[in-house]
């Protein structure tokens, strides 16, 4: 890790578990059915990364936990492995884990709470048994008692929403929408399935649904939400006010963060780098790093892909500050119409998108870049 990783002012670190207990048919993210000598190993590799950056004297102001199912991790595994991260916390650190419902415990949510975990994201999806068959995570579990047993020790909590899953309709979603808020948690991740090649899904030619149909399920949500005290601060994502993932904006501002991992992908500038998805190479202690240098170009399109998603979009001082260049000027012809249209709105120094810019944003990005 040290021929990429190097003394810098970085606020974010990310940090992949790719173990899961069951594929979802949908997941293309790097992921394994673990064998417990598999993440016995996996932990201590895992551990080596973190002490590079510890000796460099990184501290971190958000730190997460993802995958894969982090919470597969037996709790002995998981307690050597996060303990191993109290040095690198900042004193206010965001502290965030992911995690499956069959997967977490009381015994876990004690210790995670122990390690000062003070933000936890549960992969709920749908409250649909027959939907929750078809991608493999019908667990019988009373998620209402299981989001109450979590609040005992994390209050801070992320549920994902998937919409468009196979043989749902508007009854099935306004049903989901109504139970999701029943949990009356603090942040909501919406997502329309994508079917991405190598996934279950895509070999069994499982489509995702027409543009008009996810329009509409999106309208709904963002609607129904809205109504409740959340407030969309990003395309996917709703919170209540102060409970923003300041993890996840690291991202959609983009921003540097260090990536530690199997298949994890990290940004420091002038590079954009990915670790090798090998579990063996990995374990053998091997860290195959794919790096590619950013070119100005690349880098424009990237921060416009990302903070335009934002509901504030971005600051054009910022802009200019980072590219040394008036973006106003630079893209003058090609954001005329779309001015004149409200898509985007150049207002108090900034530029963001309006409620229907967000919707076409494809279209706004496929002009701007």
């Amino acid at each position: 890790m040290n021929s990429i990783i190097k003394k810098k002012k970085i606020n974010s670190l990310y940090i992949h578990i790719p173990f899961c207990d069951s594929i979802c048919p949908y997941c293309d993210f790097t992921k394994f059915i673990g064998k417990d000598i598999f993440k016995s190993k996996y932990v201590y590799q895992l551990i080596k990364d973190i002490n590079v950056l510890y000796k460099k004297g990184y501290k971190f102001k958000t730190i997460y936990i993802g995958g894969g199912t982090p919470s597969s991790l037996n709790i002995n595994e998981l307690s050597t492995f996060l303990k191993s991260l109290k040095l690198l916390r900042d004193k206010n650190c965001e502290f965030t884990i992911e995690v499956n419902p069959e997967s977490v415990d009381e015994s876990k949510l004690k210790l995670f709470k122990s390690v000062k975990i003070n933000r936890i994201s549960i992969g709920i999806q749908t409250f649909n048994r027959e939907i929750l068959k078809l991608i493999n995570r019908d667990y019988g579990i009373d998620y209402f008692a299981l989001v109450e047993l979590v609040r005992k020790y994390i209050p801070n909590i992320n549920v994902d929403l998937i919409y468009g899953l196979p043989g749902e309709d508007i009854s099935i979603l306004s049903e989901d929408i109504e139970n999701f808020l029943k949990l009356n948690i603090n942040h909501i991740s919406t997502y329309s399935l994508s079917i991405n090649p190598s996934t279950m899904f895509y070999l069994k030619k499982v489509k995702e649904i027409d543009e008009d149909l996810s329009r509409s399920f999106y309208d709904f949500i963002l609607k129904q939400l809205r109504a409740n005290g959340y407030e969309r601060y990003e395309i996917s994502n709703f919170s209540r006010p102060g409970y923003e993932s300041k993890h996840n904006l690291t991202y959609w501002k983009d921003e540097e963060y260090i990536a530690l991992g199997c298949g994890a992908s990290g940004f420091i500038y002038p590079y954009r780098y990915k670790i090798s998805s090998s579990l063996t190479d990995y374990l053998k202690g091997k860290r195959i790093i794919e790096k590619e240098a950013v070119r100005k170009k690349d880098d424009k399109d990237y921060f416009l892909i990302c903070n335009l998603r934002l509901k504030d979009g971005f600051s054009l001082e910022e802009y200019k500050k980072r590219f040394k260049s008036d973006f106003l000027l630079e893209y003058k012809d090609k954001i005329k119409k779309f001015l004149i249209s409200g898509f985007l709105i150049a207002k108090n120094g900034r530029i963001y998108c309006s409620d229907e810019g967000l919707i076409r944003l494809d279209l706004l990005l496929r002009e701007l870049i």
